[in-house]
């Protein structure tokens, strides 16, 4: 229940006054109720068609509502969500302002003007409102969180990784901030300590696939092959179709000199994408170390015919030197 703006009550007395010279006593607390009644019900409308993902339908109950309680932020701030759900990002902006005018004491009004910044890549802005919002309630992690993503995408990589522990500090039980700031000790090379965020993101969430999967990279990058073997084992049980972490598991297997196993995993992205010149190429190399001479040459070459034109000098230096060989021997 909201509280009703006064401009809206004064309104509302100057019509119980003119009433009050003709007597009729009982309009007048319809005429409070339905005005009260309405702007709810449309509010409520609107929650209701957000949570159904019908955001144009939204909009328009909060302008109704709008239009009863023109000085009520909440309202603002709820249209502005709708059209942010809309990528409309100019006009949510302009919501949030206004919700911002009308009450600049609440944090959220900023972290979401913020979050609209940051989707439309106005990341200096964006970091504007936050630390706005970090004055208003300095102890919130999502406040950090975004405030690290903003300077992680402007290159102030140091301030990122601060801001992304500070998230922890004020909540440690969130796998997606250690996620983020693995993925950025990842970046910076980094490896020992993404491996440690992204264990302990693994140990919140044990069904987050990209922990494993960024552990599974950091642990390919240290040459510990078995451990990310498993881990991309792991990712894979999550999304069976992801053809990235099968060239990763299979690259891994290469470094343990696993070139069968590595070439299933080809054959699995080929099975996905028939297309892939380098899935063809990198199974032509798994082939070749196994000595599967004619199922080398014949990926190499689909490998060419495909675009990957160095497949053609792998021809000239091994298919068709084997096959002079051959001749010689005849």
């Amino acid at each position: 229940m909201f509280n009703y703006p006064k401009m809206i009550c004064k309104l509302i007395t100057t019509t119980i006054n003119i009433v009050k010279v003709f007597s009729l006593f009982i309009p007048i607390s319809f005429i409070i109720y339905s005005c009260a009644a309405s702007e709810e019900l449309s509010f409520q409308r609107g929650m209701e068609s957000m949570e159904d993902e019908r955001y144009l339908t939204a909009i328009t109950y909060f302008d109704e509502a709008i239009v009863q309680s023109p000085a009520n932020p909440e309202l603002y701030f709820q249209r502005g969500n709708a059209k942010l759900m809309l990528e409309d990002y100019n006009s949510a902006i302009d919501d949030y302002s206004r919700a911002i005018v009308l009450d600049s004491s609440a944090a959220k009004y900023f972290i979401n003007r913020g979050l609209t910044h940051t989707s439309a890549e106005n990341y200096k802005t964006a970091i504007q409102d936050y630390n706005e919002a970090v004055r208003l309630d300095s102890t919130d992690a999502q406040i950090y969180f975004n405030l690290a993503y903003a300077y992680e995408m402007l290159n102030e990589y140091d301030t990122a990784l601060s801001d992304y522990s500070m998230a922890i500090n004020f909540d440690s039980s969130n796998s997606k901030y250690f996620v983020n700031r693995g993925n950025l000790h990842s970046f910076l090379g980094n490896s020992n300590e993404a491996i440690s965020d992204f264990s302990k993101a693994i140990e919140l969430d044990p069904d987050d696939k990209i922990a494993y999967q960024g552990r599974g990279d950091e642990y390919t990058i240290i040459g510990k092959f078995k451990n990310a073997i498993q881990d991309f084992s792991k990712a894979i049980e999550f999304e069976l179709e992801d053809m990235n972490v099968y060239y990763s598991r299979a690259e891994a297997k290469l470094g343990m000199g696993e070139y069968l196993s590595a070439a299933v995993d080809y054959t699995i992205i080929i099975s996905m994408d028939s297309t892939d010149a380098t899935a063809f190429y990198n199974r032509g190399i798994c082939y070749a170390n196994l000595d599967l001479k004619n199922s080398a040459c014949s990926d190499f070459v689909k490998a060419g015919e495909l675009g990957l034109f160095e497949a053609y000098e792998i021809i000239s230096e091994y298919c068709e030197a084997e096959n002079e060989k051959g001749k010689k021997k005849k």
